[in-house]
């Protein structure tokens, strides 16, 4: 049972499984777009791409430059070159005004991030349960054709307990973490008229 849980933690790492889900978005807000061509799907891909090496250079750049990490560390570059691809991805959204979904979903990342890496240095809250449970959580707030996504989060949960890789205690802690931003984030948009508020439609 460990080592299904370890190759199902590996196959829905975080970096494969926020990709997954920002591919399954892109997708989905390029096809209800009204300029829905195939270059503008090409740009966005490219915004996307740009935004995962920025990211993936923070991740393993960092320690070449400041040397050994604490043992900690990894899960703070992790998170941290996440949320700067992030906001590499918001802002080429918000350039070339390809609506407002993408945006969102790289905010709602970036700010869970912030407790994430204030968290990490102090307790090994899981950071797999909380990438994907956040993104798919996202994902199932805009249309409920993504509950797949959801489902595959919530087996994260289970895991990494089973994996050895964290406690359930720090499993669980992930979880809250994840949906107590977008139980938030739903809120708002219910009360702004965001995307959001495409649940239930």
């Amino acid at each position: 049972m460990s080592e299904i849980a370890r190759t199902y933690s590996a196959v829905f790492a975080p970096e494969i499984f926020v990709l997954l889900c920002s591919l399954c978005l892109i997708g989905y807000e390029w096809r209800t777009s009204a300029s829905n061509s195939l270059v503008g799907l090409g740009k966005r891909l490219g915004v996307l791409g740009f935004g995962w090496v920025v990211a993936f250079v923070i991740y393993q750049g960092v320690p070449h430059v400041v040397g050994p990490l604490p043992e900690w560390g990894a899960d703070a570059t992790g998170s941290a070159g996440l949320a700067i691809g992030m906001l590499a991805i918001w802002a080429g959204w918000r350039v070339w005004n390809w609506g407002d979904i993408m945006p969102e979903f790289a905010l709602l990342l970036v700010a869970v991030t912030i407790p994430h890496l204030l968290i990490t240095p102090f307790w090994d809250i899981s950071s797999h349960v909380l990438y994907a449970m956040a993104p798919a959580g996202y994902l199932l707030l805009v249309d409920r054709r993504f509950v797949p996504l959801s489902i595959v989060a919530l087996g994260m949960v289970v895991a990494r307990p089973l994996a050895d890789a964290h406690t359930w205690l720090q499993s669980i802690g992930g979880l809250v973490l994840a949906l107590a931003f977008f139980i938030a984030l739903a809120r708002v948009g219910s009360r702004d008229g965001s995307t959001l508020a495409l649940v239930g439609e």
